[in-house]
């Protein structure tokens, strides 16, 4: 089913290539073996950006992916670790994501025209999130009131900018702002 849902998403965002690491669900560790995955994956498609989830979180998962992703990050730019002919490459920045609890914020990107795509892609992962024909147990995220807290977030965010809806990022390096692009960051 999650393999349907993910299909069905990947569909509706258009994503032209979706890689499942076999990381395992509800037990990812910071370990050797999967570093080496995300690495070579970073070094196959060498991108500017990664987005992680923000490492202080409730949900263990969530707390484990940030911090691996951030050290595979730093460990992809290392020559000496070898992922056969690929090159080493560290993308310029990391930029983590808000899930349940708070995070600093260091910039919004206002997602007005974009946020209703991503209530229909969140619909998507039906058995995860909010669906009111479910007859599963009702769980954090499946919950209406989480169901109305991503709106709330968004146009939460919005505001602070000035835009309908928005979303918060985090980034531990500093964001250099000039005169020239002060209004594009």
């Amino acid at each position: 089913m999650r393999k349907k849902e993910t299909a069905a998403a990947s569909k509706l965002m258009n994503i032209k290539v979706r890689e499942n690491l076999s990381i395992s669900d509800g037990n990812i560790q910071i370990n050797n073996a999967n570093k080496k995955k995300i690495i070579t994956v970073i070094r196959k498609y060498r991108p500017e950006i990664v987005f992680a989830p923000y490492p202080n979180d409730r949900h263990p998962d969530h707390i484990y992916t940030g911090n691996l992703i951030k050290e595979s990050v730093f460990y992809s730019g290392l020559r000496k670790i070898v992922t056969g002919s690929l090159k080493e490459f560290r993308p310029r920045r990391i930029f983590f994501y808000k899930s349940a609890y708070d995070i600093p914020v260091s910039f919004i990107m206002d997602i007005s025209d974009n946020f209703r795509k991503k209530l229909d892609v969140l619909k998507c992962y039906s058995t995860q999130f909010y669906n009111p024909k479910s007859n599963e147990p009702e769980t954090f995220i499946s919950s209406k009131l989480f169901d109305n807290e991503i709106e709330t977030r968004a146009r939460y965010f919005g505001f602070k900018i000035g835009a309908e809806f928005g979303e918060p990022f985090y980034s531990i390096e500093p964001i250099a702002v000039t005169s020239e692009n002060i209004f594009e960051i």
